[in-house]
């Protein structure tokens, strides 16, 4: 099978050091890279390496590059681009598939192929894909992919993460495809947990709720993960960007109540140590914040339903307005 990672970033540099340390070049399974800049380099010169715990994985693909319109077609591109960037990629991604290719998402927040499937006008959503390309190209040869893994760049081509990780992967209409299991397969032939299911909203909803009280509340308090876990004002705060969360769900059509223990999704036990949310990252690193995607399409959803949700309409106001210095800044 070829492979391309789509963005060998944090997410994708993890995704490329476990696949290529179980799959060298020369094995059952071609592994390309696109990534660009010191990652890059970095990548070309030394392979790609992650810190996961106690375990180091390394590896090599088989071709890293800045340019995807290099690379034969690909039976699975994942996609692990930020959402800000998704629409200008669009062409690109649907000219590198094969006829039979299929790409995974692994994006934050509502991704943008939401309205696939659901009894709703089958249509892009404007704050995701303004122009409609992705839909236009991609919404038959898509997969959704939600992922339980926090990891960070902590110097080019080197990735550290957190022991506990899985990676749902999705169709958008909520069938049971064989392309899903085939991913899912792919993934736990790496040794990563890769499970294939047939209700990828209720994974978005339930990382969304995490993502939402935890991403823009470290992007503006500037906190690492553990120090807002051990302040309970920030603990408070976030439980009821929650539970608002829970009501807009439940509107979608997602009922999450009963299944969260807010004390467990806010300071979690079954995650030890700290790390600084992706968000957190971007704003450090002067990189683009995926406001829209984590934060503005779940309160459009909000308003469209009814649903009052003064807090998350809050955090959007400031992460709107945290975005726009950082672009007149830069």
């Amino acid at each position: 099978m070829k492979v391309c990672i789509y963005g060998a970033g944090a997410v994708g540099g993890h995704l490329a050091a476990r696949i290529a340390a179980q799959f060298p070049p020369g094995g059952p399974h071609e592994l390309s890279l696109v990534c660009r800049g010191p990652q890059l380099e970095a990548i070309k010169r030394n392979g790609v390496k992650l810190y996961r715990g106690d375990e180091v994985f390394t590896g090599r693909p088989s071709v890293a590059t800045d340019d995807p319109t290099s690379l034969p077609p690909q039976d699975l591109v994942l996609v692990t681009l930020k959402a800000t960037a998704l629409p200008a990629a669009a062409a690109t991604i649907e000219r590198l598939l094969a006829p039979d290719g299929v790409a995974v998402f692994a994006t934050n927040g509502i991704p943008w192929w939401w309205n696939k499937g659901l009894d709703v006008p089958q249509t892009p959503l404007p704050l995701l894909d303004p122009d409609g390309e992705l839909w236009t190209r991609l919404r038959d040869k898509t997969l959704g992919c939600v992922i339980y893994s926090p990891n960070e760049v902590i110097e080019p081509g080197v990735i550290r993460s957190n022991i506990k990780d899985r990676w749902m992967i999705g169709e958008p209409d909520g069938s049971d495809s064989p392309r899903a299991h085939r991913v899912a397969d792919l993934l736990q032939s790496a040794n990563i947990r890769g499970v294939a299911t047939t209700d990828i909203r209720y994974e978005t909803w339930y990382k969304l709720l995490i993502n939402y009280a935890l991403n823009p509340v470290a992007a503006l308090t500037r906190l690492p993960t553990a120090n807002m876990n051990a302040n309970p004002d920030v603990i408070a705060l976030r439980k009821q960007i929650m539970l608002e969360v829970i009501d807009i769900a439940l509107a979608c059509g997602t009922d999450l109540r009963g299944k969260i223990d807010l004390d467990e999704a806010v300071t979690p036990t079954k995650r030890s140590g700290s790390n600084r949310a992706s968000m957190l990252q971007d704003v450090l690193a002067g990189r683009p914040l995926e406001v829209e995607a984590i934060l503005g399409q779940t309160v459009a959803l909000a308003r469209q339903h009814g649903v009052q949700a003064v807090r998350c309409e809050l955090m959007l106001g400031l992460m709107r307005g945290l975005a726009e210095s950082m672009t007149l800044s830069s």
